[in-house]
């Protein structure tokens, strides 16, 4: 797989060189995340790229290469901020998994959808589903879908219980299923229960039903028939 920080360091240097040039300095030495100086820099880094010139198809091929199912959701002082945190992350070693967690807890909202939505390009991320499964209890909306939407880490790294809870959070916000990231692949039996008793109760209550709910627990599609067995090479 391509290395996800120099093609960042290619996107924001044909943008702004000298943006280019001060992640450069930040990445060859990273101060560890949730140190004051690394929460600086990730304060610094949002005021960076504004009125930069959007991705093009080329670049979002790219980065949906290296892991990022939208890349045109993605403003480019995120992209920004994920150069920083994967080479921040990579120098923390075991520690990487608390460092990034005391960072989330003392970041505004914008960083910590940043470090949501930044998960899945991290070095060995299956260390930090703890965060992002707690992360999907914000009452934070925007913080809740950069876990929840257009995000592939919870389909390759939460828990069935925590995926279950997150689509059933998605329905109950109003966020379109459409947007969660692999659900046709983890819908499972649980879920679909978990979904009909939460129908039976928004009924119950007198309450409408959301339609995304109606369609998670819509019948399956039949298998299509198998083709019959090839004759001519018997």
């Amino acid at each position: 797989m391509q290395p996800l920080q120099p093609v960042i360091n290619a996107l924001v240097a044909a943008r702004d060189p000298d943006s280019a040039a001060w992640l450069a300095s930040i990445t060859t030495a990273p101060p560890l995340p949730g140190s004051p100086a690394f929460m600086r820099a990730f304060a610094m880094a949002g005021r960076r790229l504004r009125g930069a010139t959007a991705l093009s198809d080329g670049e979002q091929a790219v980065l949906r290469f290296l892991g990022i199912a939208r890349p045109d959701c993605w403003p480019l002082q995120r992209l920004l901020r994920a150069g920083m945190l994967a080479a921040a992350v990579d120098a923390s070693g075991d520690e990487a998994a608390a460092r990034l967690t005391s960072a989330f807890r003392t970041s505004d909202n914008e960083e910590r959808a940043t470090i949501l939505q930044s998960l899945v390009l991290l070095p060995s991320p299956d260390r930090f589903a703890p965060l992002a499964a707690d992360a999907c209890r914000s009452s934070v909306q925007p913080v809740f879908e950069a876990i929840a939407a257009d995000n592939g880490f919870p389909a390759s790294h939460f828990t069935d219980l925590a995926f279950n809870q997150m689509v059933l959070k998605a329905v109950f916000t109003g966020l379109a299923l459409a947007r969660v990231v692999g659900l046709e692949l983890r819908t499972t039996a649980v879920l679909r229960r978990m979904a009909a008793d939460f129908r039976s109760e928004r009924r119950a209550a007198g309450r409408p039903v959301p339609a995304d709910l109606d369609a998670l627990l819509a019948d399956p599609p039949d298998a299509p028939p198998c083709a019959p067995p090839d004759s001519s090479h018997r």
